[in-house]
C-alpha cells in the first residue's frame, strides 16, 4: 500500500470495520497502528464519559425539571391576543400613512391633461412658425422641437 490511511479506511479502523487494506497497511506501519490506537483510546473515554453524563439519577432530572419550570414560571408571557392586537393596530398605521403618502404624491388629473393640451398647441405654433423653412432645413427643425420638448419635460415631469 502506498502511503498511510485515507479518511474512509481511517474511520473503518476506529470503528472496527472489517476493512483488508486498512488492516494489512496497520499490520505493517507502527506510526499508523498508534495514531489509531491513541485515537480509539480518546474516542472510548469520551464515549465512557458521556454515558456517565446521561446516566443520571432519577433525582437530578427531578431537580432540572423543576429549575426549568420555575424560570419558565417567573417569565411573563404576552397572551396571543395581546399580540394580534399589536399586529393589526401597526398594519392600520402603515396603511394609513401609505394612502396619505400616495395621495399626496400624485398630480391632479386636470394638470396632466391641461399640460397635454398646452404642449400640442405649443407644438402646433412652432409647426406654423418653422413652415417657412427651406426643405433642407426642415430636420433640423424637427431635431430642436424634439429637443425643445425633451427639456420641457425634464423641467415639468
Amino acid at each position: 500500500m502506498n502511503g498511510h490511511l485515507n479518511d474512509e479506511q481511517w474511520a473503518a479502523a476506529v470503528l472496527n470495520q472489517n476493512d483488508e487494506a486498512a488492516s494489512k497497511h496497520l499490520a505493517e506501519c507502527a506510526t499508523c497502528r498508534e495514531e489509531v490506537t491513541s485515537f480509539s483510546a480518546v474516542a472510548g473515554a469520551a464515549q465512557t464519559q458521556a454515558r456517565k453524563m446521561v446516566e443520571q439519577s432519577e433525582a437530578f432530572w427531578r431537580r432540572q425539571r423543576e429549575g426549568i419550570n420555575a424560570r419558565v414560571a417567573d417569565r411573563g408571557f404576552v397572551e396571543p391576543w395581546k399580540r394580534w392586537i399589536w399586529v393589526t393596530a401597526t398594519l392600520m398605521l402603515i396603511l394609513l400613512a401609505s394612502t396619505l403618502l400616495l395621495r399626496h404624491s400624485a398630480p391632479p388629473a386636470q394638470t396632466v391633461a391641461q399640460t397635454d393640451s398646452d404642449d400640442a398647441l405649443l407644438l402646433s405654433v412652432q409647426q406654423s412658425i418653422q413652415s417657412d423653412l427651406p426643405r433642407a432645413l426642415r430636420p433640423a427643425a424637427l431635431l430642436t422641437q424634439e429637443m425643445g420638448r425633451a427639456e420641457a419635460l425634464h423641467r415639468n415631469p
